[in-house]
């Protein structure tokens, strides 16, 4: 790679991390947060908490450590409301995997997911908004919570009091970098996918674009489903928390199945069984719970396991693909810069998930509890990722570009005429033996050949056979191939079978002929020719190439005779003439 092009990427590089850090700069400010109606109150202490038969009071409802709530575990929160100055007024937490009923001095105010554990299906993740009659305040409330599932979750949701419409807008606030990572990730993803039959069918055939699109779609809803941000929106919150486990296990399969189409690794067939293997993997754990056998949220430390290993795998393969293209300057499928590109953000992608997955872990199994969590690393690895996976394919196409113009200067120099610029013998046969469908092959003989070089030397005799290469080409603008098979022997080979045509381009080969003519003195342009195409009679069933052109070339030589008998016959008539004249000079 030259220094320009080192530059180049360079500044690509560095110009995309300082826009990403504008960003996260910009989203991380409160600049232009909206102001709101009404003060929000967490509702931290006051709390007395009964769970698995004992009962303790709490300096501060979010950082209570309950251990892991299984399956039937009930956990039940009570405290005195106080006046909050709110009408109405509106109580907000999140649960997971469970179900909720609240009471209001003995009163059931409010009641979540019984009908789920009814149908025997997996509870979502919830945003509970619960509005609090006139009378709240002095009375005790008590949110009674119960896990249906075995590690349904740890650590208590915090509680919140306020506006309902103020709450909304705190949490949407407060998620914005996720909401326009997500969004810009999803309709990255989209547009990717929309350019990809165009890019797919393009020279270079490419199909990692479809991956590339997919992972963006992929990571873009995990991280809004994760943050709840779906629930702006849309009140369908069973899909959306099966929608999250299952766009996290299709992850690391589109990311193995995306390096082995962009042949970045050397171990495509492994790295292509491994992403199937995923793809799997996330579709059986999607049925089973569909079917309700076993709930997809079980299968999420299984997950964490599998996509750490995953991901050092993925990491040591490129680095083991850079080595070797440092030893192999010359091999196609390692690239340089592209692939440098996609190692650092890999590598990125990997340690910020890696922050995250442990974070979560411990906070579910050791601390206050996976309520609190979020993925914000993950989302900047995510981010950062698609940016560095935009970058790879745009050095990839560059590489498959260069890499493709050096194979045709090699085929050039290998398959060219370098006097007519036509292909050469051996390209003509190498095309005859591949050749299939329906094709016309014509047999050109160029005439006088050996008398312009007996008579004129051999540079005459080279300026006409250069002369007719270029009379061929502009004869025959609709062949797909026209090559010199040596000498004066040349070859044309139609795409089609149609004798109305052919005859066309003929006519323009002996017309541009004469018009030639015309303009020299000493050299003369005459061809003979024949023509034979792969459903000709004569050929019956065996009807290869090589056999058609040999009965090309047997009709080609039919018309050479004629022309041959005509030359001769002519010398013969200037020869008699020549004597006639000289007898009657001399009777005079």
């Amino acid at each position: 790679m030259n220094i320009k092009h080192k530059l180049r990427t360079l500044f690509l590089s560095l110009g995309s991390i300082f826009f990403i850090g504008i960003i996260i700069a910009f989203l991380g400010s409160d600049l232009y947060k909206s102001p709101l109606h009404y003060n929000l109150v967490q509702l931290d202490d006051g709390w007395t908490i009964t769970h698995v038969g004992y009962t303790y009071t709490p300096a501060s409802l979010p950082e209570t450590n309950i251990g892991i709530a299984n399956k039937g575990d009930v956990i039940t929160l009570s405290r005195t409301l106080d006046d909050y100055d709110l009408d109405p007024a509106t109580i907000h937490f999140r649960s997971i995997l469970s179900t909720v009923d609240i009471y209001l001095d003995d009163s059931l105010i409010y009641t979540f997911g019984h009908d789920y554990v009814e149908k025997g299906s997996m509870l979502p993740k919830f945003q509970h908004f619960v509005n609090l009659p006139l009378d709240y305040p002095g009375k005790e409330i008590r949110i009674v919570i119960t896990a249906t599932e075995n590690n349904a979750f740890s650590g208590l949701s915090p509680v919140i009091v306020g506006n309902k419409e103020d709450i909304s807008r705190s949490k949407a606030q407060n998620g914005r970098l996720s909401i326009v990572i997500g969004v810009f990730l999803d309709m990255f993803g989209f547009m990717l996918l929309v350019l990809s039959p165009f890019l797919l069918f393009a020279s270079a055939h490419d199909s990692s674009i479809v991956y590339s699109g997919l992972i963006s779609i992929l990571m873009g809803t995990y991280i809004l489903c994760f943050n709840d941000l779906f629930f702006l929106f849309s009140d369908i919150p069973s899909f959306y928390t099966f929608l999250e486990y299952f766009c996290l296990y299709m992850i690391p399969g589109g990311i193995l199945l995306f390096l082995a189409a962009a042949k970045q690794v050397l171990g495509k067939k492994v790295t292509i069984a491994i992403g199937v293997i995923n793809f799997i993997f996330a579709f059986a754990t999607a049925i089973l719970h569909v079917t309700n056998v076993v709930h997809i949220c079980h299968f999420v430390t299984a997950l964490h396991i599998i996509s750490i290993t995953e991901g050092i795998y993925v990491v040591v393969s490129l680095i083991v693909s850079t080595l070797h293209r440092r030893k192999h300057p010359d091999d196609f499928y390692t690239k340089s810069m592209s692939t440098n590109v996609l190692l650092v953000g890999l590598l990125l992608l990997l340690v910020f998930s890696i922050i995250d997955i442990v974070k979560f872990n411990v906070l579910k199994f050791f601390e206050a509890g996976e309520v609190n969590t979020n993925i914000n690393f993950m989302t900047i690895g995510a981010f950062l990722f698609i940016i560095c996976l935009v970058l790879n394919y745009f050095f990839h196409c560059i590489e498959y570009i260069s890499a493709t113009n050096t194979k045709h200067q090699l085929e050039g120099l290998a398959y060219n005429d370098s006097l007519t610029g036509l292909y050469n013998r051996s390209k003509c046969e190498l095309t005859l033996a591949e050749l299939t469908g329906n094709y016309t092959i014509i047999s050109i003989d160029l005439d006088y050949l050996k008398y312009t070089n007996d008579n004129y030397g051999h540079s005459e005799g080279d300026k006409l056979i250069h002369g007719f290469g270029m009379i061929l080409k502009n004869s025959f603008t609709d062949a797909s191939l026209i090559g010199r098979m040596g000498g004066d022997e040349f070859i044309v080979i139609l795409p089609y079978i149609d004798n109305g045509r052919t005859e066309k381009d003929l006519v323009t080969m002996s017309d541009l002929m004469t018009y030639r003519n015309t303009l020299e003195s000493r050299i003369k342009y005459s061809a003979s020719y024949g023509y034979a195409s792969s459903d000709d009679e004569l050929l019956k069933d065996i009807s290869s190439a090589q056999n058609v052109y040999l009965l090309a070339d047997s009709r080609m030589y039919k018309m050479k005779k004629k022309h041959h008998d005509h030359t001769l016959g002519k010398l013969y008539n200037d020869l008699m003439n020549g004597s006639s004249q000289e007898g009657g000079n001399t009777n005079e």
